[in-house]
C-alpha cells in the first residue's frame, strides 16, 4: 500500500507547555484510522497540527508531517491553504469553527467550491444539495439561505460534515464528528464517510470517544494518553487483544447492555504539561513498579505492526 500521511517525531507545545511528545505514525491511502483516548490526551491537538491550525499559542517544536510526500511544516501559508479543503478536509468538534457566523451557509459553500475549481453557481448549488440529500439534510435550499446561528447545533454539525466532504478530499480529518448527533443521524453520517472511502478511496482519520464508531469504521486504532501514543495496531488487535493497561482499562470502561456498571479508570488524567520521569500512566496503573516510575517505556512491536509502549506487557506483544 502507498503511504499518504507520515508523522515523524512530532512534538507540539502551547505557550511553552509540552502537549504532544514524539508522535510517530503512518497512514496508508484508503485507510481509516481511529484515534481514541480520554479528554485531554492530545487527540484534537494532533489533528490541528496536521492541518496547520494550532493557533497563535500553539507551536510545533520539532518533527515532520508529510502528506503525499510534502512536508506540511515546511511549506508557505499560501501553499498550505491551497492544500486545505481540496486535498485535506477537516470536521471540527465545534461546528462553529467551520463557519463564518455573519455569512449565509450557501455563500460559504460556494466560496469553497469556487476557490478550488472552475464551477458555475448552478452546478455548485446542485452539488451542494446532492451532498445534503446524501447526509439526510432536508430543506437544502432553506439551509443554504440560513446563517449558522439559525440552525441547531446538530444541524450545524451535519452541514459542517457536508462542507468538509464537498470537495472529495484525499484525506478527511474528523474530530468527534458525530458527538452532537442523535444515534440515527450518527449512523447516516458514518455511512456517508465510509462511502467516500469505498467509492473515492478517501483516507479518514477520526478522533472519537465512541468506541462503537471506531469498531464499525476503523481499520487501525491509535490509543493516546497524556500527549503520546501508547498503543497502535489493527482494529482487531487493539480492540480484541489490547496489551497496554490503559487500553484495557479504556475498553473495560465501556457500558454494556445488561452488564454491570463499569468502575471506570481509577485516578485522574495528568494535567497539561505534567512531566513524568517514567511512564505517564504509572500513577493510575495497577501493574506499576519501580521501572515504570523511573524509565520511559520504549516501543515493543508484535505481529502485524501491533505496537505498545509499556514495560509490563513484553510477554503479551
Amino acid at each position: 500500500m502507498t503511504t499518504i500521511l507520515e508523522i515523524e517525531k512530532l512534538n507540539v507545545s502551547y505557550q511553552g507547555t509540552s502537549i504532544l511528545q514524539n508522535i510517530n505514525m503512518k497512514v496508508e491511502k484508503g485507510e481509516i484510522l481511529g484515534i481514541v483516548g480520554e479528554s485531554g490526551s492530545g487527540k484534537s491537538t494532533l489533528l490541528k497540527a496536521m492541518i496547520g491550525l494550532l493557533g497563535d499559542n500553539g507551536r510545533v517544536e520539532s518533527g515532520r508531517i508529510r502528506f503525499e510526500q510534502v512536508d506540511l511544516l515546511r511549506i508557505s501559508s499560501r501553499e498550505l491553504r491551497n492544500i486545505r479543503g481540496a486535498q485535506l478536509g477537516m470536521v471540527f468538534q465545534n461546528p462553529g469553527m467551520s463557519f463564518n457566523p455573519i455569512r449565509k451557509i450557501g455563500a460559504q459553500f460556494l466560496e469553497a467550491l469556487k476557490n478550488h475549481g472552475k464551477i458555475d453557481e448552478s452546478q455548485a448549488t446542485k452539488q451542494i444539495l446532492d451532498m445534503f440529500t446524501r447526509l439526510g439534510l432536508r430543506e437544502g435550499k432553506r439551509i443554504l439561505n440560513s446563517y449558522p446561528f439559525e440552525l441547531s447545533g446538530g444541524m450545524n454539525q451535519r452541514v459542517a460534515i457536508a462542507l468538509a466532504m464537498i470537495l472529495n478530499p484525499q484525506l478527511l480529518l474528523a474530530d468527534e464528528p458525530t458527538s452532537a448527533l442523535d444515534v440515527t443521524v450518527q449512523a447516516q453520517c458514518v455511512k456517508e464517510m465510509m462511502d467516500l472511502r469505498q467509492h473515492l478511496g478517501t483516507t479518514i482519520i477520526i478522533v472519537t470517544h465512541n468506541m462503537g464508531v471506531v469498531s464499525h469504521m476503523a481499520d487501525k486504532v491509535a490509543v493516546m494518553y497524556a500527549g503520546s501514543i501508547v498503543e497502535y495496531g489493527s482494529k482487531a488487535d487493539v480492540l480484541n487483544h489490547p496489551k497496554h493497561p490503559y487500553t484495557k482499562a479504556l475498553i473495560a470502561s465501556i457500558p454494556q447492555i445488561g452488564g454491570t456498571i463499569p468502575k471506570g479508570i481509577p485516578g485522574q488524567p495528568p494535567a497539561f504539561g505534567e512531566v513524568f520521569t517514567g511512564c505517564s500512566f504509572s500513577p493510575r496503573c495497577s501493574l506499576c513498579d519501580n521501572i515504570c516510575t523511573h524509565e520511559k517505556p520504549v516501543m515493543h512491536s508484535g505481529e502485524n505492526g501491533h505496537a505498545v509502549f509499556c514495560h509490563k506487557c513484553l510477554s503479551e506483544v
